[in-house]
């Protein structure tokens, strides 16, 4: 189901309008993870009534393969090489391997690929989807790059997903990009049925309205479980959310990773309270830089926050929990008087099992809630630790 989307959706109606009536269109979708890339293209492949359709999609398994994306997407097409100049037409050949292997000419393959893209839509308009188009070929994503930034009088639209963040061909390519936000909090209410509204709230704040996120989530997590935790706590996401994120942690040394975690595992993001707790665990937050050029965190005025909730909930889900609970630890021991509600929560993620300090800081918390107005209350697990 495509919730919402009415702007893309306007975009991608008059790029498929743009080809009907003998114009190029090149539009391209960008965003993180899960945001509804994917959807959008097919979105666009039922509303591709009366065109051809040629379609792709980048495997991140083989991006070393040359040319292996540009025939997926021109299969259909090379009944038609007898129609476009023989030395272009040579030279494609040989790119696919259809030939014996030749000196390939990069610029004779990318005008290849758009005299046969022209040939293909003359008997009909075409629409081109190219999914995943961070792990096209590098070879392939060349030659499509060189076919789509020509194209002006050819009925075909084409429309690409990439990952935001990610190398891909759309780096200074100056083609049209619509970056895509997550969902309105309305939305968010559709894709997690059966969830009262404070906990849709908490929800779309953790997720920033990613739509896979949202329904993962409201899935597997329960209301209780969403509420236990303070305003801002990361959440636990699936490996196909977190990949993305955590492939560019994962190029962090050992002490930005540890840093990264105590800066998830951190509400506010207050740098003062985590060199305090960093010193507790021995950890040198000077990596964080690193996570900065990475893209994972910003800093500034103090302090640190992560780009995107998932980035900061990819990160906390894959640390071990060992490392998560002495983090945890740390924050709690460091917390001041006014954050005894954070300190009741860090102590009982913290705990393994039973734990009479745990307990007696919930239950202190759940105290002051009752005496506190009805919408900022937490409720308090003091009676069921283990389950934290």
């Amino acid at each position: 189901m495509l919730l919402g989307r009415a702007d893309e959706r306007r975009e991608i109606e008059q790029a498929l309008a743009r080809a009907r009536s003998g114009a190029s269109a090149v539009l391209a979708l960008a965003g993180e993870p899960g945001i509804g890339k994917t959807a959008l293209l097919g979105y666009a492949e039922q509303r591709s009534t009366g065109m051809r359709l040629l379609r792709a999609r980048g495997i991140e398994s083989e991006t070393q393969v040359p040319f292996g994306s540009l025939l997926e997407l021109v299969r259909p097409a090379l009944v038609l090489l007898d129609q476009i100049p023989a030395p272009q037409a040579a030279a494609l050949e040989a790119a696919l391997a259809l030939r014996p292997a030749a000196a390939q000419d990069r610029f004779a393959v990318g005008a290849a690929t758009l005299s046969l893209l022209a040939a293909y839509a003359e008997q009909a308009p075409v629409t081109v989807l190219v999914d995943d188009a961070q792990w096209l070929d590098r070879p392939s994503a060349a030659a499509l790059l060189f076919a789509f930034r020509r194209m002006v009088a050819d009925p075909v639209a084409v429309l690409i997903a990439v990952r935001e963040g990610e190398p891909s061909l759309l780096d200074g390519a100056d083609l049209p990009v619509i970056r895509l936000a997550g969902l309105s909090l309305d939305e968010a209410a559709l894709l997690a049925p059966g969830l009262p509204p404070d906990a849709v709230r908490r929800l779309h704040q953790a997720t920033a309205g990613n739509p896979l996120a949202l329904r993962e989530l409201a899935t597997d997590a329960g209301d209780r479980d969403l509420m236990l935790a303070p305003e801002g706590a990361p959440v636990m996401v699936s490996a196909r959310i977190s990949r993305a994120f955590l492939r560019r942690a994962s190029m962090l040394d050992p002490q930005a990773r540890q840093a990264l975690v105590l800066a998830a595992i951190s509400g506010a993001g207050d740098m003062a309270t985590l060199e305090l707790a960093a010193a507790r665990l021995g950890i040198d937050l000077s990596g964080l830089g690193m996570a900065e050029h990475a893209g994972l965190v910003s800093l500034g005025a103090g302090r640190v926050e992560f780009r995107h909730p998932l980035a900061r909930s990819a990160v906390y889900a894959d640390a071990p929990a060992s490392q998560r609970r002495a983090a945890h630890r740390a924050m709690a021991a460091v917390l001041p008087d006014r954050d005894a509600d954070r300190r009741a929560w860090h102590l009982a993620a913290a705990a393994v099992g039973p734990d009479e300090t745990a307990s007696a800081a919930l239950a202190q918390t759940a105290v002051h809630s009752r005496s506190a107005p009805r919408s900022r209350r937490l409720p308090s697990p003091a009676s069921d630790l283990s389950s934290v």
